[in-house]
């Protein structure tokens, strides 16, 4: 199967996702945010599916990467994940520490 650019196979969101839900701290990082380029958020969601809103998850990927996947949800807060209707879970971000803010407003 071909997927759209910034989908992820199924399989591995599932497992990068249980990565991250089982794990507290890594090597001593603590990944504070996730930068999503406009474009990319753009590209995705250009055709419109109707979603009432995005959920994301964080995720570590075998390799320790850390991820935040986009996902559509439904008006009952249901997430709509169905590769056979293009309904994909996607990745397109870049976690901080690697690139953060200069301005730290969170950490005052």
């Amino acid at each position: 199967m071909e997927l759209p650019k910034h989908a992820v196979l199924l399989d591995d969101a599932k497992k990068w996702i249980s990565n991250w839900q089982n794990t507290k701290i890594i090597d001593g990082t603590s990944i504070r945010a996730h930068l999503i380029p406009a474009k990319d958020v753009h590209d995705i969601f250009i055709n419109d599916k109707g979603f009432a809103r995005y959920r994301g998850y964080n995720a570590i990927t075998d390799e320790g990467e850390f991820k935040f996947l986009l996902v559509g949800v439904d008006a009952d807060n249901n997430d709509i994940v169905n590769y056979d209707n293009g309904d994909y879970v996607y990745d397109m971000t870049t976690p901080c520490p690697s690139v953060c803010s200069a301005a730290k407003w969170w950490n005052l």
